[in-house]
């Protein structure tokens, strides 16, 4: 398969201006090492998507993973929590994750992992969890507003048929948002369900998990 990581998000920030530290040197490795290297191994290629911000590192960023597209926008929107908003009704980085998601529409790909820049891989995922690369899998519901429910919106994957619908149910999420809930990317679910179908959206882990207390990965990222 012709698989395309979407890396969307902050790579970088010194944390002096505002904003959480993160470097995507403190997690390039543990990605390569349990998700791109294993697809790569088994006879897939793999291409590299980039939207972030602007940043010291950017031309780091661009050789550490020989992006096939990329986007760089203004750091002043680098806020912790999203931020000020790009547009009436949407958070910057619902807006950013759109933008990465727009970048990939026209090229030849089967499948996306969308993903962060911060996350450092402990375990392989397509190992420790059973993925249907014809659904979007997310991987497990996180422990707030359990009526609704929230997402894990760290690692996405999905066909890339789905992609435009992924875009979609995020502007559903920020303009009209289930049971009126606007909480990051978290509510992703009901708005994707009604894009694509229930049965064409799963969950790889039954338990709540968050993306601080969990084994499979660690953000690399602080106050």
């Amino acid at each position: 398969m012709k698989i395309g990581i979407n890396l969307v998000g902050v790579s970088y920030n010194n944390g002096s201006t505002g904003g959480r530290y993160r470097n995507f040197e403190d997690a390039k490795d543990g990605l390569f090492t349990y998700v791109v290297n294993p697809l790569i191994e088994q006879g897939h290629e793999v291409s590299f998507h980039l939207c972030s911000y602007e940043n010291e590192k950017q031309n780091d960023i661009l050789i550490a993973y020989k992006p096939t597209t990329h986007l760089f926008v203004n750091p002043k929107y680098n806020i912790a929590g999203g931020g000020d908003k790009v547009i009436p009704g949407m958070k910057i980085m619902s807006h950013l994750y759109t933008q990465s998601l727009a970048l990939l529409l026209l090229q030849p790909l089967d499948l996306v992992i969308s993903t962060r820049f911060d996350i450092n891989f402990f375990k392989n995922p397509f190992t420790e969890y059973e993925y249907d690369f014809t659904k979007c899998n997310f991987l497990w519901r996180e422990p707030e507003f359990m009526h609704i429910p929230i997402v894990n919106d760290t690692f996405i994957v999905f066909p890339h048929s789905m992609t435009s619908d992924l875009i979609t149910a995020i502007n559903i999420m920020e303009t009209d948002p289930p049971f009126g809930c606007n909480i990051g990317m978290h509510n992703l679910y009901v708005p994707m369900v009604s894009q694509v179908g229930e049965e064409n959206v799963q969950w790889m882990d039954d338990e709540f998990k968050t993306a601080i207390e969990n084994d499979l990965y660690k953000l690399m990222r602080s106050e």
